[in-house]
């Protein structure tokens, strides 16, 4: 009997959208009759998705960005999603949702300091949300380098997801691989099949049946060697999550069917990717081409600066990424300096800080753990600087550097974390004065759709803020 497998992957993921401030998320034009996207995505997909069981039968990822919003604004949606993985864990030891990580960063552009930081912190939440260890971790655009890898297997995770380019060499897309790395350490890897996952990402045709779906494409792509051989196969389809039902109406009956009724009737086995992982461990090793992505296919450029996968050009990007990665220099330079005085061990703290905001911890106890004399002044200052560097992580946030131009909501967004980190510095040390040369650095950043630049961005946004500080004093007062 031929064993044939199919895994679908949501990838489930919106970025931080609260103003970093007041912590509320603003209302957004084009989500109406909603308040936001957030709200609006959760009663087009999210929802759907957990009342139809979906995310029982898929392999998936939430951001804990995402996941955060869920549990405050929507909790039988989030607590449902949980409970699929959980059920899934008990039957057989291991979960069918994967971290993430923390907050979608391009990793490869990251330093290895932030790498570790954006690692530890995604498996700090996704243990602290489905309550055991993850097996898998979902990397922002799936942009990869060794470095990163030799993170996620140090951090334990077994696999990662990558689109069949991302391989240094031809591949079969119906079994993972495993990737060596150095030190004798290695990770498994999957790679989705480009042409079933386009086909559910982009053409509304072949969405519209399940039945065909599964009794066409799917059966198509079988390899009808290995099937008479009696190999094991899978097929993998990896998509935004945001497929099922926003970006395509009612795709997350398809899903449903599909998984149910139409996969199973062609003789496939619906499984997670953990579990095929257990089943049919890599029998193959494979190399990598690093500074790879799914959705850019000249590597991270996307991110970096100009790329013909945008119009416009792009160069805004590299002037903002620029500013901003001068300013997290600067950042962690008064950070080691301010927290020497207060703890010795400043890199850990900060690891350690995603339980306190997780609220697994109080400060009392992150102070105890390291040894940190508790004083209301220490409290304040420890607050601050570790809040600079959480907000600092947030201002790479990878959906500022996707689009096309400068001046949107997703570089603005950036651009507000960037100020409410420059805020919680000064409040350490009103000397240290981080924010006149970010704003000469983000004048260089300029929009080629309004010419307005990343600096008159910040400029509005901080005058803002104080006119709201000034008319709450005065109600105060």
């Amino acid at each position: 009997m031929a064993e044939k497998y199919l895994a679908i992957h949501g990838h489930f993921y919106q970025p931080p959208r609260q103003d970093p401030f007041s912590g509320r998320v603003p209302r957004e034009q084009g989500a109406e009759p909603y308040h936001d996207f957030n709200e609006k995505i959760d009663a087009e997909c999210y929802r759907p998705n957990a009342e139809a069981g979906n995310f029982r039968h898929i392999s998936f990822n939430i951001g804990p960005t995402l996941a955060a919003w869920l549990q405050k604004h929507d909790a039988p949606t989030y607590e449902s999603i949980v409970a699929a993985d959980r059920a899934h864990y008990h039957r057989f030891g291991y979960g069918n949702a994967i971290a993430q990580a923390y907050n979608h960063t391009i990793l490869p552009l990251s330093s290895s300091r932030d790498k570790r930081i954006q690692i530890a912190w995604g498996v700090a939440d996704f243990v602290h949300r489905f309550g055991h260890p993850p097996e898998g971790m979902w990397l922002g655009e799936t942009a990869v380098d060794y470095a990163t890898l030799s993170l996620l297997a140090d951090a334990g995770i077994r696999f990662t997801i990558l689109a069949p380019w991302q391989a240094a060499s031809a591949i079969d897309m119906k079994q993972p691989y495993m990737v060596p790395l150095p030190k004798g350490k290695s990770i498994a890897v999957f790679f989705f099949d480009d042409r079933l996952s386009a086909a559910v990402s982009f053409d509304d045709a072949a969405t519209s049946n399940a039945d065909v779906f599964a009794g066409q494409l799917l059966a198509t792509e079988v390899d009808q060697l290995k099937a008479e051989k009696g190999e094991p196969q899978l097929l993998f389809i990896a998509t935004d999550g945001e497929a099922y039902g926003h970006h395509k109406p009612f795709r997350d009956k398809f899903l449903s069917y599909l998984l149910t009724t139409s996969a199973p009737r062609e003789g496939f086995e619906v499984v997670s990717l953990a579990r095929y992982l257990h089943l049919h461990p890599p029998q193959r090793e494979v190399l990598l081409e690093e500074d790879t992505s799914w959705s850019c296919h000249h590597g991270v450029k996307r991110w970096r600066g100009a790329c013909d996968c945008v119009e416009g050009g792009g160069t805004w990007k590299w002037y903002l990424r620029h500013a901003l990665n001068k300013l997290a220099n600067r950042i962690d330079d008064a950070y080691r300096g301010h927290a020497a005085v207060v703890f010795t061990e400043p890199w850990r703290v900060l690891d350690n800080y995603i339980k306190v905001r997780l609220g697994e911890i109080s400060l009392q106890a992150l102070f105890k753990s390291h040894q940190i004399e508790d004083t209301a002044v220490n409290r304040r200052d420890t607050m601050r600087l570790v809040e600079a560097q959480y907000y600092r992580q947030l201002m790479f946030t990878s959906c500022g550097f996707f689009f096309d131009d400068l001046d949107r909501i997703e570089p603005r967004n950036n651009i507000a974390f960037a100020a409410r980190a420059i805020d919680s510095m000064s409040g350490v040390d009103p000397e240290c004065s981080l924010e006149d040369q970010f704003v000469k650095d983000l004048a260089a950043a300029k929009s080629w759709k309004t010419g307005r630049t990343g600096a008159e961005m910040y400029t509005q946004l901080v005058a803002k803020r104080r006119q709201r500080l000034q008319r709450a004093s005065v109600l105060c007062g």
